[in-house]
């Protein structure tokens, strides 16, 4: 017969403090459900649940206004504070989940759940500043890149009381629908310590169709010439003679004659002259409507490399530039710019000799030596930023988002509307997706070599060629403006007048 006094007394399970905080660290309520604490792991838990499924609906959602929002300074504000509020919350779970009841832990439970305790909390709040930084650094990059206004159009032209200024008006016009195309202007800047002139050495027009899903990246080269100017109020022809690469610092640098609308009081406002006077003429030189511009410093753009971790970039030669007028850590002032051939990890500085680089030569698995030119030159500039668009989508950029969007904020600028930031966003699958079309309108196919370059090396325009090309990627129904959509020779001259040369 069995003593009932000593069988054992059923009751509940013995529970581990640590664990239930561990548990509440993944997700509030747990570790008090796991106590057997079933309402208050119910209270913890519900804020939680409601506030994840409000997330999930948000960043799901696709049409246009919604979507803008999500990168709007109001909303990026709500979001650090649900990130204070969901710290606190979390705090206050894992704390009572592994410290309550006090009394009924034991001494030895006491020092290991103190320990677990404080260094989840620890962890939380490390985890929790990580991300308000990236909310606080991604608001103030989208700030400094975006326009925070959008440009008014309207108004008399500077000096006079005319509400209705001359045309054509050298300004562009348009709000984005979130599905027409997109036509943006990149353009990369020289600047660098001791240059008086910043030219713009990358031309670059991203052309993007939203409904087709179709994208196009068209580089121009610098040494263009003669390409097609908005009216004619500085050169009776409407063509700028001298090189493309020298337009926006030549307009920028005389904007009462170039932008005689425009009121000047700031370098700001000379430089807003001269990247609307080149986003019309390399408009006009495409035959399609230029939105906005992206602005690059290639100085920050070596950071934003860095930032990513360095690019793989490929050469079938080994590249030699004696004249390359950049500069390496590991190269000396009178040493030639040497790149290994076949692919290779590039830091920012050797990335962007890489797409700098046009002379020189390239040294062959045969032993021929390619010279190189500005075409070449082009095409690594299209390379360096598909490598980009791989790394990003394909990388693991997690822990270095804030040291990106640090580089963003330093290397890029543009007229883009902020409150439209959310449409450009959706349109990075096409940009960083496999199928984007590249073209350089290089020689010999849609330029000639001057007659004389010693004297002016500048490349002279086939307009027939360049617009049979813009013809197959746009269409010639969409060609737009005298130069590419007429057969004009000028702004001022009807079609039938002349023929295109």
């Amino acid at each position: 017969m069995i003593d009932a006094s000593s069988a054992p007394v059923a009751g509940p399970r013995l529970r581990r403090p640590w664990l239930a905080a561990l548990l509440s660290f993944v997700m509030p309520g747990l570790g008090q459900a796991y106590s057997g604490r079933y309402r208050i792991a119910l209270l913890m838990a519900v804020p939680v649940i409601i506030l994840a499924v409000a997330a999930i609906s948000v960043v799901g959602t696709t049409d246009g206004p919604a979507r803008n929002s999500l990168l709007s300074n109001d909303f990026l504000v709500m979001v650090l504070g649900i990130n204070i509020a969901l710290l606190i919350w979390r705090g206050i779970a894992i704390a009572h989940a592994g410290l309550h009841p006090w009394d009924a832990i034991r001494d030895h439970d006491r020092r290991t759940s103190l320990m677990v305790v404080a260094g989840l909390l620890v962890l939380t709040l490390g985890m929790h500043a990580w991300v308000g930084g990236v909310v606080i650094q991604l608001n103030d990059t989208l700030s400094q890149v975006f326009a925070t206004d959008r440009p008014d159009p309207g108004g008399p032209p500077a000096g006079g009381d005319d509400p209705e200024p001359e045309e054509p008006v050298n300004e562009p016009d348009y709000e984005w629908d979130g599905t027409d195309r997109i036509n943006i202007l990149m353009l990369g800047t020289d600047a660098a310590p001791g240059r008086e002139a910043v030219l713009t050495d990358v031309i670059l027009a991203l052309s993007i169709d939203p409904v087709e899903r179709t994208a196009v990246m068209i580089s121009v080269p610098r040494d263009t010439a003669l390409v097609p100017l908005p009216d004619e109020m500085v050169y009776a022809d409407g063509l700028f003679p001298d090189k493309v690469n020298a337009l926006m610092a030549r307009a920028a640098a005389q904007p009462e004659a170039w932008c005689p609308d425009l009121e000047v009081e700031t370098e700001e406002d000379a430089q807003v002259c001269g990247l609307r006077t080149i986003e019309r003429s390399i408009g006009l030189y495409l035959g399609i409507e230029i939105h906005h511009y992206a602005l690059i410093d290639m100085a920050g753009f070596a950071d934003l490399i860095d930032a990513l971790g360095g690019l793989e970039l490929c050469l079938p030669g080994r590249l030699v530039d004696p004249e390359f007028d950049g500069s390496l850590e590991n190269r000396g002032a009178d040493e030639p710019l040497v790149l290994p051939a076949g692919c290779h990890t590039y830091d920012g500085l050797e990335a962007l000799a890489y797409a700098r680089s046009r002379k020189g030569w390239i040294e062959m698995p045969n032993g021929e030596q390619v010279a190189q030119s500005d075409f070449e030159r082009n095409e690594r500039q299209q390379a360096v930023l598909l490598a980009m668009r791989r790394e990003i989508a394909e990388g693991d950029t997690f822990l270095e988002l804030p040291d990106i969007l640090r580089a963003v904020a330093r290397t890029v600028s543009t007229d883009f509307p902020r409150d439209k930031a959310g449409d450009l966003a959706s349109l990075l699958p096409l940009i960083t997706g496999p199928d984007i079309d590249r073209v350089v309108l290089s020689y010999p196919e849609y330029v000639d070599l001057p007659e004389n370059p010693a004297a002016n090396y500048v490349l002279i325009p086939r307009r027939d060629a360049i617009r049979d090309e813009m013809e197959r990627i746009f269409g010639r129904r969409e060609l737009v403006g005298w130069y590419l959509a007429s057969e004009a020779e000028g702004p001022g001259r009807s079609d039938g007048e002349a023929t295109a040369p």
